[in-house]
């Protein structure tokens, strides 16, 4: 089955993107999670898109997809290692075997070699190699899940990027992913030469248009053997905008309720679908890793237009929030893109009027927060566990009460005391600023755990809080 998130396209913004690529000038592609980032780079790995770039410029272009999630760890070696993997899996579909052949023992190299010169040596050879070669004229790398490459290895990696690219110029290309543009980054002088080259070309990727949003929807339906009727377009659109990770949650809660309704139920289903779209988990998720990707003033800015009106924002950041796509101005009204994210950021606002110092969970939204600081989404056993604790604040959880909350009472004696530690832990690295010295969840040796609350705001140092037990 074809998967959800590549049944809808960015024609228009492949375009847009091909425009600079045609100039020779790198471009980054800046957008919140789930607006289609991904899906948006692999498009251009399309043999239609290779023929336009020929079309345009009179050069053979060979586009290479470069997933960075796929780096096997977060090293200079790893970052080289996926590139030229996924430069010899491109290879490798167009049969040109002696080109993959010389390009799989520089592979090899950096694979191999324990020797940090040896290593972008091989590398570098590698791409010059390529860009040599008598099938290669332009060389475009994808350079797509960007944010952690930038801001966890060392920065020579990017000055020798910038240096191969100054080699070959109009030749080879960049364009990268990421959540905020490159010169919000700062770094040293070596990053920032690698920065530099894409200062003047960010393209902002705004949600979905209507047609595009709807072709989604309809195309979620139809995988479910289900047609999108007109009042159920207008309610997924509205309620999720142009964001397709919201579109798909939401149309997923619409197929789930109406199934197996008769037609004329479809108001009522949608008017109970509302209710249950606060709870639903993929819901949360979304709007989760949304609010937490964005800066305090920008979260403090949503929450003014969606409790007070647009009016209240000053030029400056009513313009950086329409670049964004967060706010979207339609018939001459601007206002956030989507109804679930207005609702969501009231609900933010209401929490931050009433919120106690510690750990507090909006149960209807399954949000998290830790003082005024949004966690980032759990998994569901995570979220059984804190829902536990929180049940129980100060209070200690046993090895049984957890057991049986966080996977249920057949696995009472099945589930052992290291897997119980692990799950602690992970709650842990979420929930605490330094994990290493938990001051949220304490462990009572011998007895279990408990979420410990707070007098008084845990910043001002004046806290009431029991320490582990050794």
């Amino acid at each position: 089955m074809k998967n959800e998130r590549s049944i809808f396209t960015r024609s228009a913004d492949v375009r847009a993107i091909l425009d600079v690529l045609a100039l020779g000038e790198p471009v980054t592609v800046v957008g919140v999670s789930n607006f289609g980032k991904s899906t948006l780079l692999r498009q251009m790995m399309d043999e239609h898109v290779a023929e336009a770039y020929q079309q345009r410029t009179g050069h053979k272009g060979l586009f290479v997809y470069i997933d960075c999630n796929r780096m096997l760890q977060m090293s200079a070696q790893g970052f080289y290692e996926v590139i030229l993997r996924a430069v010899l899996e491109a290879l490798a579909k167009l049969n040109v075997h002696d080109l993959h052949q010389h390009i799989e023992t520089f592979y090899e190299k950096v694979v191999e070699s324990q020797s940090g010169f040896m290593i972008p040596l091989a590398f570098s050879n590698a791409i010059v190699a390529l860009m040599d070669s008598d099938y290669v004229e332009d060389l475009i790398l994808l350079l797509d899940e960007f944010d952690a490459v930038l801001t966890e290895l060392d920065e020579r990696v990017f000055l020798n990027l910038r240096a191969i690219k100054d080699k070959y110029s109009e030749k080879l290309n960049y364009v990268t992913a990421t959540l905020r543009p490159l010169t919000t980054l700062g770094g040293g002088d070596d990053l920032s030469e690698f920065v530099e080259l894409f200062a003047a070309q960010k393209y902002w990727l705004q949600p979905l248009g209507t047609d595009d949003a709807t072709h989604f929807a309809s195309e979620i339906f139809r995988l479910a053997n289900d047609q999108l009727d007109p009042p159920e377009r207008d309610y997924i659109l509205g309620q999720a905008g142009g964001h397709p990770g919201l579109i798909q949650a939401v149309a997923h809660v619409v197929l789930e309720i109406e199934s197996g309704a008769p037609a004329t139920y479809t108001e009522r289903a949608l008017n109970v679908a509302g209710d249950v779209l606060q709870r639903h988990r993929l819901v949360r998720s979304e709007l989760g890793k949304m609010w937490k990707q964005l800066l305090p003033d920008e979260r403090d800015a949503l929450i003014l237009v969606a409790t007070r009106g647009p009016a209240a924002l000053d030029e400056m950041m009513l313009g950086d929030l329409l670049s964004r796509g967060l706010l979207v101005e339609e018939r001459g009204e601007i206002r956030l893109f989507a109804t679930l994210l207005a609702d969501y950021a009231r609900r933010q606002g209401l929490i931050r009027q009433t919120n106690p110092a510690g750990v507090w969970v909006d149960i209807d939204a399954g949000t998290v927060m830790v003082g005024s600081d949004m966690v980032e989404p759990l998994t569901d056993l995570e979220y059984r566990l804190l829902l536990l604790l929180y049940g129980r604040l100060d209070k200690i959880c046993d090895k049984y009460q957890i057991v049986e909350a966080v996977w249920g009472q057949e696995y009472l004696g099945e589930v052992d005391d290291a897997r119980i530690e692990k799950l602690i832990s992970r709650l842990r690295s979420k929930l605490e600023s330094d994990p290493t010295h938990p001051q949220l969840i304490s462990t009572v040796r011998g007895r279990g755990y408990k979420l410990n609350s707070f007098k008084h705001n845990p910043s001002s140092g004046d806290e009431s809080l029991e320490e582990d037990i050794p």
